[in-house]
């Protein structure tokens, strides 16, 4: 009996809503586009909500489309805001995961010069990206947000019926996005052309809806609505004196062409229409990390058209009905009922590789960030354009999809880097490298690796690395090699001769991988060196020598950046056995390790690093002995002044960052270094002889890495300057 009483109620307060909304006008809302602008759709919206204005249909462009989207979805004003202003929009935009959870085929390019641009090679064909910001983040964020609505693929059934306007690239055309999943609508209508990807649906290939209806009052006509209520976050085009280079000029083209179809749109307003253009002065279109001002500016626009607003309010009975059956709770956590990985059909990439990096696993429970976290283990395998989580609710849970699509411009690579240095004294030097890669040449992700260096040192470095499984934990990696360099060899400081080492070398390892964390390997390397002095006149011992040799090293990197980190670890152990008894001229062991530890207080980041070096027995010969000097490594000194047989260096490295741009970010630091180097005649390790040295600099994180000008000084009265291109540590 109870039960049929609630339910009556339920149905007559339902039936009284429909009743008092059949006598009201139909109320839509059109929310323009105009990226982190848009946020002051949240401060319109929040009044509406205040005067109890319904809203019956909603349809938006871009970021109009993502905030549309949002409401159409159950949740209210307050909770859209919430949403958006706590976004790290950022590292949204940034693309790529958290460095630690990289893999370490991909990290360990990081220690080589290598810059931040990638070349797809296909079919003989170089390729680039579709986009200069790598979406992935975007696209996890955006399905996440919208999990509530899994199982909803007609817009017209949202809680707020919903169109999203979106453009064919190949055609021009406009399209209205009326269903499917809602997150693809939403990015698809904000992708800007060249600087995100476009994405497809239903066979067609969409951007950025702004340039053909970026207020699309006619589609919420269309939909039913009798008065709109437009919002449009435009800004008056700039004038030809406020008119800067070549990307406000190329802005400045795009705002004509949407100016346009704006104002044709907003000529069809009528006199019960309200239309809203919240004034924004010199928040612009970047500036998401201001999303609130934004928010509480359009709140106030709207607050000025309160007359013209209140005409259709409701009763608080007529709008809490609304309310009640417009609301949809935002899902938090999912129960795991299955894990399913879906790959492109040509792709050689297996989905047990994609699985292994998977931490979720069936019959867990994963709120939105763990989920977010997976897709980025995945994204950061480093061979796909985008990871996407399909959730499909059944009754035990949810089916969780991973759907990843290769890159459509590899899956091979050609990169290229430089590197410069000089302590304008010294001779100077530079160095071009320049790597081919080609990826997954079999279902097990083998990879073959090549590269060439221009300058000093030069050569060809190449190998092959083929793992036993899917999961690549065991590999094994035969390798070969060219390489000459240059040394200088010093008196005190003066540089006295200079001296070239010329090495051919080829070897095999065997080693285990945990595919984040770095990796371990044993293997034996023959090499045949050919010493010559090239200037100067000190005798120097020229010679060709037979070496074979058991190496083994070990890393570890958990580094969130190697140019200028701000947390984290990373070490490295190195030992070479070289061995009469595998046919070696020279018999001697040596052995490296050094450990960088990283952190950040207060916005100021410290940076400890030790690094040792020595032999085993017996004494390091002349080619393969430690060096300090340099900057970073005993500043002040020149490069690879101090040359023996052990070698030990503690630093303090320091710095804030002062500036930020979108190439790059500007710092500001100093190191404290204490450390020396000792011959074969000298007690090893003394550190009563010990040395001190110090730093001060100004460094660039540029897609080139890190570029510095600095100032050395060492105990003795040691002075340099730097200019310095590439890794220091």
């Amino acid at each position: 009996m109870t039960l049929i009483i609630h339910c009556g109620l339920l149905y007559s307060g339902a039936d009284a809503e429909d009743k008092a909304a059949s006598r009201r006008p139909k109320i839509g809302v059109v929310l323009g586009g105009g990226g982190a602008k848009g946020a002051a759709h949240i401060g319109v919206l929040r009044v509406m909500e205040e005067l109890k204005i319904p809203v019956d249909f909603i349809a938006g462009t871009s970021m109009g489309s993502i905030v549309g989207g949002l409401y159409a979805s159950g949740l209210n004003a307050d909770e859209v805001e919430k949403l958006i202003t706590s976004i790290d929009w950022k590292d949204v935009f940034s693309g790529d995961p958290e460095r630690k959870d990289i893999d370490w085929r991909r990290k360990r390019e990081d220690y080589t010069i290598l810059s931040g641009i990638a070349l797809g090679v296909k079919h003989g064909e170089i390729r680039m990206p579709k986009g200069l910001v790598k979406d992935q983040k975007v696209n996890v964020l955006f399905e996440m947000l919208m999990l509530h609505t899994s199982e909803i693929d007609d817009f017209d059934k949202l809680p707020i019926p919903y169109r999203a306007v979106a453009a064919d690239i190949e055609t021009g055309e406009m399209v209205v996005l009326k269903g499917g999943r809602l997150a693809d609508a939403a990015r698809a209508s904000m992708s800007v052309p060249g600087a995100f990807p476009p994405i497809e649906i239903n066979g067609r290939v969409l951007i950025d809806g702004g340039i053909v209806r970026n207020v699309p009052v006619d589609i919420v006509r269309e939909m039913g609505a009798d008065i709109i209520i437009c919002i449009d976050v435009g800004k008056p085009l700039t004038s030809a004196k406020d008119l800067g280079g070549p990307l406000t000029i190329m802005n400045q083209m795009l705002d004509i062409m949407m100016n346009k179809n704006v104002q044709d749109q907003i000529k069809t307003l009528g006199p019960k229409d309200v239309y809203i253009n919240p004034v924004l002065g010199e928040l612009g279109s970047g500036d998401f990390d201001r999303a609130a001002e934004i928010a509480d500016l359009g709140e106030k626009a709207a607050r000025e058209k309160t007359d013209a607003l209140k005409r259709y309010a409701v009763s608080d009975e007529e709008y809490a009905a609304f309310s009640a059956r417009h609301r949809y709770e935002p899902v938090k956590e999912v129960k795991i009922a299955s894990v399913t990985v879906e790959m492109d059909s040509e792709s050689n990439i297996s989905p047990e590789a994609v699985s292994s990096r998977m931490e979720v696993r069936a019959g867990d429970t994963a709120d939105i960030a763990t989920l977010q976290h997976n897709a980025a283990l995945v994204y950061g395998m480093g061979d796909f354009q985008r990871v996407d989580l399909r959730m499909k609710r059944r009754d035990d849970g949810y089916d969780l999809i991973v759907k990843a699509k290769e890159r459509d411009w590899g899956p091979n690579y050609f990169r290229f880097g430089i590197a410069l240095q000089s302590d304008f004294e010294a001779a100077s030097k530079y160095n071009i490298l320049l790597d081919y890669t080609r990826r997954w040449m079999n279902r097990l992700g083998a990879e073959w690796k090549t590269q060439v260096n221009l300058g000093t040192p030069s050569g060809i470095y190449s190998e092959f690395y083929q793992p036993f499984d899917s999961t690549g934990l065991f590999f094994i990696s035969p390798n070969v090699q060219w390489k000459q360099d240059l040394f200088d060899v010093y008196d005190g400081n003066r540089r006295e001769a200079e001296y070239r080492v010329t090495r051919y070398e080829g070897g095999i390892d065997l080693g285990i991988q945990h595919w984040k964390y770095g990796e371990a390997r044993v293997g034996y390397q023959y090499a045949r060196l050919k010493a010559s002095q090239k200037t100067g006149n000190v005798d120097l011992p020229e010679d060709k020598i037979n070496k074979s040799s058991i190496v083994a090293k070990v890393r570890l990197d958990q580094m969130d950046n190697v140019n200028f980190p701000n947390k984290g670890y990373s070490a490295n152990f190195d030992l070479l056995s070289s061995m009469d008894a595998l046919g070696s001229e020279d018999n001697y062991n040596k052995a490296q390790a050094a450990v960088h530890y990283a952190f950040t207080f207060m916005k100021q980041t410290v940076l400890a690093s030790l690094k040792a070096g020595t032999h085993i027995g017996n004494d390091l010969p002349f080619y393969d002995q430690v060096s300090l000097g340099g900057f970073l490594n005993l500043s002040g000194l020149h490069t690879q002044q101090l040359l023996g047989q052990s070698m030990a260096i503690g630093r303090l490295i320091s710095y804030h960052r002062v500036g930020e741009s979108f190439i790059g970010d500007l710092y500001f630091g100093g190191s404290i270094e204490s450390g020396n180097v000792w011959e074969k005649d000298e007690t090893q390790f003394d550190l009563s002889e010990l040395r001190l040295a110090g730093s001060i600099f100004v460094g660039y994180d540029t897609i080139f890495g890190p570029l510095y000008i600095a100032y050395g000084h060492a105990d003795g009265g040691h002075d340099a300057g730097y200019l310095f291109l590439g890794k220091t540590f």
